[in-house]
């Protein structure tokens, strides 16, 4: 364990609230077959066996949260998991209904999509010593792509820098309080953000980088599968 992360609780919520419907399946992404486990399995496999985080909340959609715990959690035994939450209209509702399950003791809150099955022990270790010390860190990556403007009509406008541009990821980590704090001023102000990282600037507060992984793949069409199933065989393979 990290210096910052000593003798702090640690918990992680996992979104896994997706549907099918980029996948052009009728079962949500979370539980399509990677290799020979669900994808959100795979996930939180890794936070099981995770050092750093102590709880995990799943969220889950309304429809699939009795399957979530049935066929996923008790399935496997994944003892870290303290309940299945039913999740909101969008993103953001769905982690602070998360949010409130948590222990009073839980220090350090990390968030990952549950679709995201290759995140390692030292990229969640790294978001959440990030956390420690800063109050909010987020795996991200550079880009390597050259990235343009483009009108509405296609026409290149510019070529946009990337030398500071990120590709963001999960985990994102941060103290709770600050993630508490940043979420009640955002349905004050009816602010919606597409990650909690963007609740905490809109709040005023630092949001750090740390180094993630182009393997860290979110898994949301078919390309995505077909590319992470290659690589699970490949993986079996060498094993």
């Amino acid at each position: 364990m990290k210096g910052h992360v000593t003798g702090r609780r640690v918990a992680a919520l996992i979104p896994a609230a997706g549907s099918g419907q980029r996948m052009g399946s009728a079962t949500p992404k979370p539980y399509l077959l990677l290799g020979r486990r669900e994808i959100l399995a795979r996930t939180l496999e890794v936070f099981e066996t995770c050092a750093a985080v102590h709880d995990v909340w799943v969220i889950a959609s309304a429809e699939q949260q009795q399957h979530c715990r049935q066929g996923i959690v008790e399935r496997y035994g994944f003892g870290k998991v303290r309940g299945v939450v039913a999740g909101g209209d969008e993103r953001q509702a769905s982690v602070w209904r998360g949010l409130q399950q948590l222990a009073p003791e839980v220090d350090l809150v990390v968030i990952h999509d549950g679709v995201r099955p290759f995140v390692s022990h030292a990229l969640i270790e790294d978001a959440v010593e990030g956390a420690a010390q800063h109050g909010a860190a987020i795996a991200a990556v550079p880009l390597k792509d050259t990235i343009k403007r483009v009108s509405r009509q296609g026409q290149v406008e510019a070529t946009v820098p990337r030398d500071r541009l990120w590709r963001i990821q999960t985990p994102q980590a941060f103290r709770r309080q600050l993630l508490q704090q940043a979420f009640e001023q955002a349905w004050q102000q009816r602010f919606v953000a597409t990650d909690e990282a963007g609740l905490i600037e809109a709040y005023g507060h630092s949001v750090y980088v740390v180094q993630g992984s182009e393997r860290n793949v979110k898994i949301t069409t078919p390309d995505d599968l077909a590319m992470c199933e290659r690589l699970i065989e490949r993986e079996d393979h060498d094993g």
